[in-house]
Formats: structure tokens, C-alpha cells, sequence
């Protein structure tokens, strides 16, 4: 009885053109999550909820996306492969080839944003914690992105929902002639032999609804009331650095997750989430105890 589902096959490329001009669906994902995130603040700017002007706003997310990018590329030539792209140094410019970090994404994005800030009237913290809100569906898009193209795959999997990921490759697949591939195989109906591609966790998936979709229906109601200075953003950091920490454990290592410290199971992405979980419990005790206004929505009372 066949208890394993089959990932879809999708070309990468949308619009094949020439080096950079070529549209990948990755691209679109980002390009979707970009938008989500502008228009959920203009909104508020055009419903005169908040006291931050377009011109302003426009500022920042331009500034944030160039970080995301900037960011998110360097963090994977940094963190995840430096050892290959110390030998092919002009493959950092090939962003359209693949290859992006969460984490070095978010820090930059987050750190850029700040010169610019700081040289008008508005309060940073007040910013990021609107602007944070949608930043959760814009991460659900680039999921679904991941998964479009086949990557971020998770480990083998018994359950129900487990898939056949074709983008495995075959070093990461496993023998027949083992004892327990044989056995499992044979469990869940599956005909193989010699290298063995085993159904996997899809945990590109369980990000794009836990981290994505979850986390942002959390922030939403969370921020349905006006709360104190800096709460929401680390809110923010607080779930999702727990969530992200959880979904490692189903996350293959080679996947964009680097074992790190001789450890059998602890990621580097686990190591980035600690921090982000330590943040944000500190800073939500901290800005319920000082209590300090959001001065942002002062324009919708």
C-alpha cells in the first residue's frame, strides 16, 4: 500500500531570458512578498492609521528589500557554502542562480532601515513593529518558493503527508542493499532498487504555515490593540526563533542547514534561532515593564 505522496515537479524558470533578465518563480515569491508587505502598510497610511507619510515608508521598504537581498546572499555564501564560492567568488553575483539566507537577510534588513530612520521624526521601534506584521506571509511565499523548486527538503518520514522530492540528489539518497531501506520500502509500497530516494518531511510546508501564515494571524491579533513600544517586534523574534528552532529538527542537515559543532542534530539555523527567542523574551518583558507609547498610531485617536 503506497503511504507517501509524490512533491510536484515545477521548472524554476517562468520566463527564461538571458543571465539575470531570467524570471524564476523564487523571484516572483519575493516579488509577491514585497508587495504583501507594501500594501499592507499603505493601507494603513491611506486610512490615515498611522502618522508615517508614503515617501517616507517607501524609503524604508526599498531600503529593507535591497537588505533582504544583500543580506540573504551573503548570509548563504557566508554561513551555508563559503568554501565554494571562496573558490568561485564571481558566483556571489549569480543571485538568480539560487541560493539565499533567513537569517543574514533579516539582519540586514533590519540594520539598514535605521540610518534612514533615524534622520526623520518617527521612532524605529514603532516602525518595525508595524511593519514586522506582514513580514510572516512575505516568508510564507518564499516557502512556497522552496518547495516550487525542491529544496529545503526535509529527512525521511513515515508519515502520511511525506514526499518524494525528484531534487534529492543522489548522494543524499540511500541503498537498497541496507537492511532497513529494504524494510521500509517495502512498508510503504515502494519499487526501488539500488539508490533509494526515500519520502521526506515537507518541511518547506510546515514553514510556510507555521512560520508564515500562523505567525502572522498571531501577530495580527496580537497588535489588535495598541501595545507598548517594541512588543510586537519581539513577539516576532520570540515565535518565530521557537518555531524555527522546532522545524530544524525535521530539516535535513545538507538542506541549506549546516551541522555545526560536531553535533548529529544541532543546525546552524538552530544556533541563529536562540538568540532571536533570548531577544524577544527580553524585549517583551522589558517594553510591557517601561510601557512606552507607540507614537505611530497617534493619528487614529
Amino acid at each position: 500500500m503506497k503511504t507517501y505522496l509524490s512533491a510536484p515537479s515545477f521548472d524554476p524558470i517562468l520566463l527564461d531570458l538571458p543571465g539575470p533578465l531570467a524570471i524564476s518563480w523564487y523571484g516572483l515569491m519575493y516579488l509577491l512578498g514585497f508587495l504583501f508587505t507594501y500594501y499592507f502598510v499603505s493601507y494603513h497610511i491611506k486610512k490615515r492609521k498611522i502618522v508615517m507619510t508614503s515617501s517616507e515608508f517607501s524609503n524604508i521598504i526599498t531600503i529593507a528589500f535591497l537588505g533582504v537581498i544583500i543580506g540573504g546572499r551573503l548570509g548563504f555564501v557566508l554561513f551555508v557554502h563559503p568554501a565554494y564560492y571562496l573558490s568561485n567568488p564571481l558566483k556571489i553575483l549569480l543571485i538568480w542562480d539560487g541560493g539565499m539566507y533567513f537569517f543574514g537577510g533579516l539582519i540586514l534588513a533590519m540594520f539598514l532601515p535605521w540610518f534612514y530612520v533615524r534622520r526623520t521624526k518617527l521612532n524605529y521601534l514603532d516602525v518595525a513593529d508595524l511593519i514586522i506584521i506582514p513580514v510572516p506571509i512575505a516568508l510564507a511565499f518564499g516557502r512556497w518558493g522552496n518547495f516550487m523548486n525542491g529544496e529545503f527538503w526535509g529527512k525521511p518520514s513515515r508519515v502520511p503527508w511525506a514526499m518524494i522530492f525528484d531534487s534529492v540528489p543522489n548522494s543524499e539518497r540511500f541503498s537498497n542493499s541496507e537492511d532497513w531501506v529494504a524494510s521500509w520500502t517495502a512498508e510503504i509500497g515502494m519499487d526501488s532498487t539500488g539508490l533509494v530516494n526515500l519520502p521526506r518531511h515537507p518541511v518547506q510546508l510546515y514553514e510556510l504555515l507555521f512560520e508564515g501564515i500562523l505567525l502572522f494571524v498571531i501577530l495580527l491579533l496580537f497588535r489588535s490593540k495598541t501595545k507598548p513600544r517594541g512588543s510586537v517586534l519581539s513577539m516576532f523574534f520570540l515565535i518565530y526563533g521557537a518555531l524555527r528552532f522546532w522545524i530544524e529538527f525535521y530539516r535535513h542537515p545538507v538542506s541549506h542547514s549546516t551541522l555545526i559543532l560536531g553535533s548529529e542534530w544541532f543546525t546552524l539555523g538552530m544556533l541563529f534561532s536562540i538568540p532571536m527567542v533570548i531577544c524577544g523574551a527580553l524585549g517583551l518583558v522589558f517594553s510591557f515593564k517601561l510601557r512606552t507609547k507607540n507614537e505611530l498610531y497617534r493619528a487614529s485617536k
